[in-house]
């Protein structure tokens, strides 16, 4: 069949596997007509579409999961903070797509001078291309911080792909005081309101508790809405972790990263364990976990790297220790996330919805398999279409973002 032949429009009928859906998780079949989910029945018929190709997939076995929202990563590479030699490179499309990844929020870290924010939105636009539900959070560790256009405002009203703000608490350079944490909560109501975004202002905590004890007095005087913030890395130490759960008893978002592992922070609580405490004490719908891939550390005098499999890897050990349903590991590892940022579409498994699907079985240990945007990119752990940058073959059209 020549290209110009090929049908425009696939199907997928996935047949038999324990779909999570928002309140529960049940066996069910899943309908898939380009990309997005058309169908979740208990027993579909054999499908038959005029001119449209369907293909039957059998999951029986397997757990149907969101593809996964990983709304803090560093596509462009992070990392520098050592000199030059330190500079990690992008992110490829495969090394999301292969830890189960179908929406990603880029952000600069503490380099802001060779990591630019344009550089940033171009690398967002070519995974977007691609078929990953890619954004962007303007901003940065530094304040006043670097911005798109000069102005945190006018990023957030212009860009389609902001969808958010990143500062920082507790870091040298960065915001200090309650005053300032005022002043750029307004630009963020403001700029969000004018973008059509929800606000979300997108804060990374250190490893001193007194970040997140600024952050407290900034809600308590009533001059940071609660209700617009997330705190990341809370799992540096328990103390972090337990001042993080007293602010999302005030209304804060709370985020994992799954980067910050006992073995190389010491003191650090392991991310599967932090999910399972903030669990036991905070609402699920205020619980994110995020990779930090593209950033790196110093350990035995070599640079680890930060990969996104490392949140894939949280997933995992999860399901296998039984920290949660599936269902609501559904929604702290997607779900959550993808409505805080306003993702219409994204991290749920419902009619209507996009169709990024992660299959996995519960014991966490099979190979994963990736559909996205009704495609599937990954079978049993094999990249099926390859970042054009990482030197493979260049992959066939796949529909874009909008």
């Amino acid at each position: 069949m020549s290209p110009s032949s090929e049908p425009a429009v696939r199907a997928l009928l996935l047949r038999g596997g324990r779909v999570a859906g928002p309140s529960g998780t049940a066996v069910r079949d899943l309908l898939v007509v380009g990309a997005h989910v058309l169908t979740v029945d208990a027993d579909l018929p054999d499908v038959h579409l005029p001119g449209v190709p369907v293909t039957e997939v059998d999951l029986r076995g397997r757990l149907v999961l969101p593809a996964l929202v990983d709304q803090h990563s560093h596509p462009t590479g992070g990392g520098g903070g050592g000199g030059p030699h330190t500079q990690n490179l992008p992110i490829l499309f495969e090394q999301y797509t292969t830890a189960g990844i179908g929406a990603v929020v880029g952000c600069l870290g503490h380099d802001t001078v060779v990591r630019t924010h344009e550089a940033l939105l171009a690398r967002v636009r070519a995974l977007r291309a691609q078929g990953l539900s890619a954004y962007l959070f303007t901003g940065e560790i530094g304040h006043p911080p670097a911005t798109l256009t000069g102005d945190l405002r006018r990023d957030l009203t212009l860009f389609t792909e902001v969808r958010g703000v990143k500062a920082a608490v507790g870091e040298v350079g960065a915001v200090g005081t309650v005053d300032e944490l005022h002043r750029l909560a307004g630009a963020v109501a403001r700029g969000s309101r004018t973008g059509g975004k929800p606000p979300a202002l997108h804060l990374h905590l250190g490893a001193d508790p007194r970040g997140a004890a600024l952050v407290g007095r900034a809600v308590a005087d009533g001059l940071l809405p609660a209700a617009m913030v997330t705190i990341t890395h809370v799992n540096w130490n328990p103390e972090v972790l337990a001042a993080a759960t007293d602010l999302a008893r005030t209304g804060v978002h709370v985020d994992v990263t799954a980067c910050i592992l006992p073995e190389y922070f010491p003191g650090a609580v392991p991310p599967h364990r932090a999910v399972a405490e903030l669990l036991d004490r905070v609402p699920v719908e205020q619980i994110t976990v995020t990779s930090d891939a593209g950033g790196s550390h110093p350990h035995e005098g070599a640079l680890v790297p930060h990969r996104p499999v490392l949140l894939l890897d949280v997933l995992r050990r999860c399901l296998a220790e039984r920290v949660a349903a599936p269902h609501l590991l559904g929604a702290v590892f997607a779900g959550n996330a993808a409505r805080r940022l306003g993702l219409t579409g994204v991290g749920v498994v419902t009619p209507g919805a996009r169709a990024d699907l992660l299959v996995v079985d519960e014991s966490g240990r099979e190979p994963i398999s990736l559909v996205l945007g009704g495609r599937f990119v990954v079978e049993a752990g094999i990249p099926l279409v390859t970042d054009p940058i990482g030197g493979g073959p260049a992959p066939e059209p796949m529909e874009a973002v909008s």
